[in-house]
């Protein structure tokens, strides 16, 4: 084969895998930086680790030798009322499980932001300002960083939904600052579960037709004409020409009852005008 032929087929070759290589940049930062982020990403556990810590290096002895000169069956108690302690719904266990989720919250969605690429040409993710608990989840704050804005989630609310173990995601902006984007998190419905209202008591004994009925349009459309006042249908005798004294009949009907169950407004011109009233 000639050495330009070769030459040629070999370009094509490194176009084409150029071209299916996805090159992402990565931000140069230094280790100071770096390591503050990390702290700031990973503070929760820090926290915890370092209270695990005191309190094993600060009073486990003490610990200890309280369990060892208790009996077994007191030190059996304590635990079982320490359990059942963490269990049930108290202040305590509620601040813990809202921030083990927004920990869990803020990594799965920093992870699912690396997964879908939400990056600028530098390589930098949005920056999680915070994942506060709310009544239906968790809502974060993100700040994007410059080359960044909120289209970069357009139809991306279901993903975020899916790598949270949400049932639900929405995206908004802030109306002042288009930096900062809101995502809330729902994870559980508070409207899910039957409402007992006390109004519905009122009306339990109520037959079904009776409530079905329109106390309103029944008011101003009754079902019978004996009730409507006479000045509302005839006006004052006239006289003819003949000297004879005739009853001139209003052209306005006020209501025509049909098959003794529907009411029917009728117009001057004895046009049906029930829909519109």
């Amino acid at each position: 084969m000639p050495k330009s032929t070769r030459k040629r087929s070999s370009g094509r070759a490194r176009s084409t895998a150029r071209g299916a290589i996805e090159t992402i940049t990565r931000p140069n930062q230094s280790w100071p930086v770096k390591l503050l982020l990390t702290v700031w990403r990973w503070r929760w556990e820090l926290y915890v680790l370092a209270a695990i810590a005191y309190i094993v290096i600060a009073h486990g002895s003490a610990i200890t030798g309280y369990f060892q000169s208790n009996p077994l069956w007191l030190n059996a108690l304590l635990i079982v009322v320490l359990c059942g302690w963490i269990v049930t719904d108290n202040p305590a266990r509620r601040f813990a499980m809202n921030r083990i989720w927004c920990v869990t919250t803020r990594h799965r969605l920093r992870a699912c932001l690396i997964e879908m690429r939400v990056l600028n040409y530098s390589g930098n993710l949005p920056f999680i300002l915070g994942c506060f608990a709310t009544k239906t989840g968790q809502v974060v704050w993100l700040w994007m960083r410059p080359g960044q804005s909120v289209e970069d989630l357009d139809n991306k609310a279901e993903s975020l939904a899916s790598a949270c173990w949400a049932s639900k995601a929405t995206i908004a902006r802030s109306k002042r600052n288009a930096a900062i984007v809101r995502i809330d998190i729902d994870r559980r419905d508070p409207l899910a579960k039957t409402i007992d209202s006390p109004l519905l008591e009122d009306t339990s004994g109520v037959p079904e037709a009776a409530v079905a009925d329109d106390a309103v349009m029944a008011f101003l459309t009754p079902d019978n004409t004996d009730s409507v006042p006479d000045e509302f249908t005839t006006e004052r005798p006239a006289k003819t020409g003949t000297g004879e004294t005739r009853t001139r009949t209003s052209k306005t009907k006020t209501t025509a009852a049909v098959n003794d169950s529907q009411t029917v407004i009728l117009g001057a011109n004895g046009e049906d005008v029930s829909d519109y009233v």
